[in-house]
């Protein structure tokens, strides 16, 4: 391993992507920190060190309780940094293969709660986050919620490439055909990430090809919720209004707000 600046980098957490994210120790205060490190054929793009560039600047204006918090961006020759809070956990992806398997209702709905709390925070200030999925949600060790990667979130007045960006499986279908995103576009991701959450699965899972994906994504219907305990048996019909809702097809008829979906799944807290 490595150091950067007073960072002592000690191992690899993650390297998905185009970055590879470390667990570091800050050699001032000998506190842990995760550290995001562009790939060395990434870093040589220029609209990926672009983007990195954007992500900590975003991260810079953010506090929020359930956003992991910058503590630094490093520049150097060789690469970029960024020097983010460490949280002890997993990220809901990780716990629910790992730990869980498919969580009930009422744990389902506390996470969301808190995710759509952060995504709020982050509509307000005109910015869509675009890769929302459980691998994005941090659980620490005491509990608490983290959205983390900002990496190709923009600005709701940005120009939207013609070409898909995000999490393919977790795409809305206006990501998909590359057409203008909005807020409801992350409301479409948060219902997608419920869905698998509670199910331990994705709607259009058999697809084989992206393609075959995508085509699901912009006409299937979506398939139904089945409550995986006793407790959420008469939960059920409810939760499958909900998800329909936060999953429309057509936009303007999923929720136009967080809060408006914090409503609805704050019953079964």
């Amino acid at each position: 391993m490595k150091q950067i600046n007073n960072i002592e980098l000690v191992q690899v957490l993650n390297s998905g992507g185009t970055a590879t994210v470390y667990l570091g120790i800050d050699l001032y205060t000998g506190l842990p920190v995760a550290v995001k490190e562009l790939k060395a054929n990434m870093f040589k793009s220029d609209f990926v060190r672009k983007k990195f560039i954007e992500e900590a600047n975003q991260y810079l204006y953010m506090d929020h309780p359930n956003i992991v918090k910058l503590k630094d961006f490093i520049i150097t020759d060789e690469n970029h940094y960024l020097v983010m809070e460490y949280v002890d956990g997993k990220n809901l992806y990780d716990y629910m293969t790992t730990v869980t398997g498919p969580l009930p209702l009422q744990n389902v709905a506390l996470l969301l709660n808190e995710v759509l709390s952060a995504l709020s925070y982050v509509h307000d200030r005109k910015l869509i986050h675009l890769d929302i999925k459980p691998s994005n949600i941090m659980l620490s060790t005491n509990n608490s919620v983290k959205l983390v990667d900002f990496g190709i979130s923009q600005d709701k007045t940005s120009t939207v490439s013609d070409k898909p960006i995000g999490s393919p499986a977790y795409m809305s279908p206006e990501q998909v055909v590359g057409e203008d995103v909005d807020f409801q576009s992350d409301i479409y991701s948060t219902g997608i990430a419920m869905f698998e959450l509670l199910s331990g699965s994705l709607p259009f899972q058999s697809s084989e090809t992206r393609e075959e994906l995508f085509q699901a994504i912009k006409t299937n219907k979506m398939p139904r919720l089945r409550a995986n305990n006793a407790l959420d048996l008469d939960c059920e019909e409810e939760m499958n209004r909900i998800f329909r809702k936060a999953t429309n097809k057509n936009k303007q008829e999923r929720y136009q707000s967080c809060e408006a979906f914090q409503l609805d799944i704050i019953q079964f807290i």
